[in-house]
């Protein structure tokens, strides 16, 4: 036989598998088309010799044997497929007596599940050694690791079923939570000398100031002085089983971390307005002298300088005129301005309940303490600095479940002026000086309000207001009226400061601690 003997044996096959299914279900058989070989074309390569005719099996024949040369393997596939097809095929219509009979369609599965299923073998509960007890069952969902439920910072006890787990408290807070889980916890607790803690109990110890960190001075190279240990937290160690555990987490979720968390958000306006009218007078040069009178008289020329604060090139009118061999030039200087400032800040803050709330917007300005005076004029002074601005100080409370009680207490400051503190007087050698310090003038104000949700509060009422009032002039001249403007200068400021506070706090909820930014 030829090298191509394999693939015809396998056409072979394929052709045979054809016709069983065609005689096992003509009407089938006559609806598929595509992947069947049709009667002419098995026919046809009957007669070139390609493939030898076998007769149709059944139940009873057995598959042929394979030529000598022929693949095994291929061979042993298409036998299996050959089987397959038989096992798929409908049972015989003669059934057994008493049975009854198989319905028309595709075969039943072998194996049918039963009706009912037994219920399942119930596995006794755990013992704790030692105890007696059963040991809690693992929580529902997460099988038997209780670092699913507890977190990592765990330690398991195998032999006993037992958990401990340390929780950190907040410094000078752990003594008051001892006391409370001992007074309201619903379990009994483990008291130490007495028989091995069963999975019942819990066993509770306090570390106080436990957890310190050393911090030093970083901005120095290498770090200057020794490290100041500061207390972080106190710990309270808890051991217990799974069950109980879940309880304590419980109150200590409600008793320590279940604390309300408030949103003050605050909007500060302060308003300036400024009044200011500044008049001077000038020479027109120093060379031109203000008054020039006719020569052969006792006074030949009158000069004098006194401008306004504000500077010659603000406002400017230049007058001349010659009355009875008398001149008169001079520069009168004016300048009238207003200003109205509003300053804006909206700074927004949480605080936990019973916690104190700080919003501070403010400058520092030196001032100079003298101490020491002697008889000689010797002094020393020392440099401090005092802080101006806006303070606002709240401690929120709630009370019931949505009412929020506000303590709150403002301060705005601002440098009002100058005072003299203390002069030295010229000497041989030295000037002299005059030392100075700021003005300060300050508006507080205390309440205590109660806030439904979405409610605000408005504080105000905080003015200052600052007139100044300064002349400058030549004497008897300035009083002269109306003409006494030419000899003298003027400056009048008023200046009005007024302070708005609106609060509005607000409770937060889950959702809003865990918002995005």
């Amino acid at each position: 036989m030829s090298t191509r003997a394999p693939q015809t044996l396998l056409l072979a096959l394929a052709a045979a598998i054809a016709c069983a299914d065609c005689r096992s279900n003509p009407a089938e058989g006559s609806e598929k088309s595509g992947g069947q070989i049709s009667r002419e074309s098995l026919d046809e390569l009957i007669a070139k010799g390609a493939l030898r005719p076998v007769d149709a099996m059944d139940e009873t024949k057995k598959p042929p044997e394979p030529p000598p040369d022929a693949d095994a393997q291929a061979y042993e596939r298409a036998v299996a497929k050959l089987k397959g097809s038989r096992e798929a095929e409908p049972p015989p219509a003669s059934a057994p007596s008493g049975s009854a009979p198989a319905a028309s369609g595709p075969a039943a599965p072998a194996a049918s599940a039963p009706a009912a299923q037994a219920p399942a073998p119930q596995t006794p509960a755990p013992q704790v050694p030692g105890s007696g007890a059963p040991a809690a069952p693992p929580r529902a969902g997460l099988g038997e690791n209780p670092y699913l439920v507890f977190g990592k910072r765990i330690q398991v006890f195998p032999e006993t079923g037992l958990i401990m787990k340390p929780y950190p408290l907040r410094v000078g807070s752990g003594k008051q939570m001892l006391q409370l889980l001992q007074t309201y916890g619903n379990f009994p607790l483990w008291q130490p000398g007495g028989a091995a803690q069963t999975s019942d109990q819990v066993r509770l110890e306090l570390l106080e100031k436990l957890d310190q960190e050393l911090f030093s001075d970083l901005r120095k190279n290498p770090p200057a002085g020794e490290p100041a240990p500061i207390s972080v937290a106190d710990w309270l160690v808890v051991t217990a089983s799974a069950t109980r555990l879940e309880e304590v987490e419980s109150f200590l979720n409600i008793f320590a971390a279940g604390v309300p968390q408030i949103e003050i958000e605050a909007k500060i306006v302060e308003v300036t307005l400024t009044n200011q009218l500044d008049l001077g007078v000038t020479p027109v040069d120093s060379s031109t002298p203000i008054f020039g009178f006719p020569s052969g008289g006792f006074v030949k020329s009158l000069n004098y300088n006194l401008p306004n604060t504000s500077g010659p090139i603000n406002g400017l009118l230049t007058i001349g005129a010659v009355q009875d061999g008398v001149h008169f030039n001079a520069v009168l200087q004016a300048l009238a301005s207003f200003e109205n400032v509003s300053i804006i800040s909206r700074p927004t803050i949480a605080v936990r309940e019973g916690g104190r709330a700080a919003i501070e917007n403010t400058v520092r300005i030196p001032t100079y303490a003298v101490s020491g005076i002697t008889a000689s004029g010797q002094f020393a002074a020392n440099l401090n600095y005092e802080e101006v601005g806006i303070k606002l100080y709240v401690v929120p409370r709630v009370v019931g479940t949505q009412t929020v009680a506000l303590n709150i207490d403002m301060e705005a400051s601002a440098q009002s002026g100058t005072s003299v503190t203390f002069t030295v007087p010229p000497t041989t050698g030295s000037p002299g000086f005059t030392l100075s310090n700021p003005t300060l003038s300050k508006r507080a104000a205390q309440t205590v309000v109660y806030l439904q949700p979405g409610q605000a509060v408005i504080l105000g009422g905080l003015i200052s207001e600052r007139t100044v009032d300064e002349e400058q002039k030549l004497p008897l001249l300035g009083d002269i009226p109306l003409l006494g403007y030419l000899f003298k200068s003027t400056l009048k400021r008023k200046e009005q400061t007024n302070v708005l506070f609106f609060l509005r706090p607000r409770i937060l909820q889950g959702t809003d601690l865990n918002r995005e930014f």
